[in-house]
């Protein structure tokens, strides 16, 4: 019996870290990885006990080789814990990221990244359109703020004709996107403990103006309690353009108009300090929406239950109406059309919900509860479809609405698929099949029943756009791919460098101008002509 006990309980120790990393593998539960380092830990301290128990010298030498050896990992932990600073994620995985102690981070991080115009900084290329020809991207994601587009406005055969680098430029910290306006591109940067909002010539990739808040990165470390290290310092959300206005969101919460083509502050509020709330614990990262026939700009609140979402007035930030929800996600709002109603749809902490436009007043509620960030865009399909998905185990729901005659609303599920988990990018739709990156792998599951119908290349925990059956995918690594999506699978028709660390950031193609940046630098491509 003793003999059995040792043999038994030796083999539980060592199947412990083997069971938690095959589980975690087979789930797809990459935010579970921690667990694997933590299952060895647990496996050394049960074989310690193991060891007293069952070794084969007398108790009092066990004891003190128990001792001595937890004695010296003590002591190495602690030198080590001296010597190295946590710095976040070295990807979305959730693996960590580590430096010493001395080395300076305090800095935008792009100071390595070479400035090139390889087309000139002065003249236009030949084949770049004319200023008058050029596209606007005015909001996150496009005018839908769903990442897609009925069809390529740029050529595909990117073999043929390869996509060509305009310039190359170093940008601070931030995982906010690009909007544009004629030749002005708006994004947002952290330099040094400054959050920024800078608004950069098309053409060069040059400043044209920068306005700065001064201090934000010691505010975000106070609120947050440690809670942003995942995505590091600096802004997450995207500027938003109206007219000749900038609206934007700093990370802790921060609000600004802007004048477009000098940078002037027109009104700025501290939004959650106003209304006495809490930074979202990894960092603001909502985008304002405008509302022009309500002329109103919805702001997302905190991720604690309260103020969900918040209309102001865009001309002086004075608050209009209050939503009192769940509290927000990282998700940003859309105004849609559900059965033949015009309303504000929002993917929120614990639930999802639709709004009247002009009161606020909640036309329907899905309870979607969970404790970790919801980032993926809800995204409608016919009148009464909505697709919403996350990763850490949420994934994705079709839920359909219903309107009765005395124009009450209800909601119901039609399916639910762990196929199918997004982490900070959204899915797309294109006919009767969703594409998306399931931690981190392209997957195609069905729009009518959720089931997976393959699952192909790992590109990391990027972005991806659609044009048509077109998918352009911005890679966690840096590379940008374009490709043609279908039931069947995807084709890959081209590939650039556009960028040479972990990019989480939103692409924008405006035209033939393709723009990528993450927390390091920024490039812009010349794409070939339709």
């Amino acid at each position: 019996m003793h003999r059995f006990l040792r043999i038994t309980s030796l083999g539980l120790i060592v199947l412990l870290p083997v069971a938690v990393t095959l589980w975690v593998w087979w789930m797809g539960m990459t935010h579970l990885w921690w667990g694997v380092p933590g299952s060895v830990a647990a496996a050394l301290f049960l074989y310690g006990g193991w060891y007293l128990v069952f070794g084969a010298t007398s108790f009092r030498s066990r004891w003190r080789r128990v001792l001595s050896v937890a004695l010296v990992m003590a002591l190495l932990m602690g030198v080590t814990s001296r010597l190295i600073r946590y710095r976040g994620s070295a990807s979305g995985s959730s693996f960590p990221k580590f430096s010493w102690v001395w080395s300076d981070d305090s800095g935008s991080g792009a100071e390595e990244v070479a400035i090139g115009h390889p087309a000139g900084a002065s003249e236009w290329p030949p084949d770049f359109p004319k200023t008058e020809e050029l596209v606007d991207a005015l909001d996150f994601l496009g005018p839908e703020r769903d990442g897609m587009w009925p069809a390529p406005p740029f050529g595909t055969d990117w073999s043929t004709h390869p996509p060509r680098l305009l310039w190359r430029r170093p940008l601070g910290k931030a995982w906010s996107s690009f909007t544009i306006s004629g030749s002005r591109v708006l994004t947002q940067q952290q330099s040094v403990d400054d959050e920024q909002v800078l608004c950069l010539d098309l053409r060069s990739g040059e400043d044209l103006w920068i306005h700065s808040d001064p201090q934000t990165r010691l505010l975000l470390e106070r609120a947050e309690n440690g809670g942003s290290a995942m995505g590091g310092d600096g802004p997450r959300a995207t500027p938003l353009l109206h007219g000749e206005r900038v609206f934007t969101m700093g990370s802790t919460g921060i609000v600004h108009c802007l004048d477009l083509a000098s940078g002037k502050e027109l009104w700025t509020r501290h939004l959650l300090r106003d209304l006495g709330l809490e930074t979202q614990r990894w960092g603001m990262a909502n985008t304002p929406l405008l509302l022009s026939e309500e002329n109103l700009l919805i702001l997302a609140g905190s991720d604690e239950p309260g103020p969900t979402l918040i209309a102001v007035d865009p001309e002086n930030g004075e608050n209009r109406w209050i939503y009192q929800g769940s509290g927000a996600s990282y998700s940003s709002p859309r105004v849609v059309d559900l059965c033949g109603r015009r309303q504000i749809v929002s993917v929120n902490r614990q639930d999802v919900c639709g709004l009247d436009p002009a009161t606020g007043h909640v036309l329907w509620t899905y309870s979607w509860p969970g404790i970790w960030p919801k980032v993926g865009q809800a995204i409608t399909r016919s009148e009464d479809r909505v697709i919403v998905t996350a990763s850490y185990g949420a994934g994705s729901l079709l839920l359909k609405i219903e309107k009765d005659r005395d124009e009450m609303f209800s909601v119901r599920p039609l399916w639910k698929t762990n196929s199918l988990k997004t982490k900070f990018s959204s899915v797309v739709v294109q006919g009767d099949a969703i594409y998306g990156l399931d931690e981190g792998r392209l997957t195609c599951v069905s729009l009518e029943t959720g089931r997976r119908l393959w699952k192909g290349e790992k590109f990391g925990f990027g972005q991806h756009l659609l044009f048509g059956s077109y998918l352009l995918v911005q890679t966690e690594a840096g590379d940008v791919v374009l490709g043609r999506v279908s039931p069947e699978g995807f084709s890959e028709k081209g590939r650039i460098p556009a960028l040479s660390s972990m990019t989480w950031n939103v692409p924008v193609i405006a035209g033939r101008i393709l723009l990528v940046r993450n927390d390091r630098e920024a490039s812009a491509w010349l794409l070939p002509p339709p």
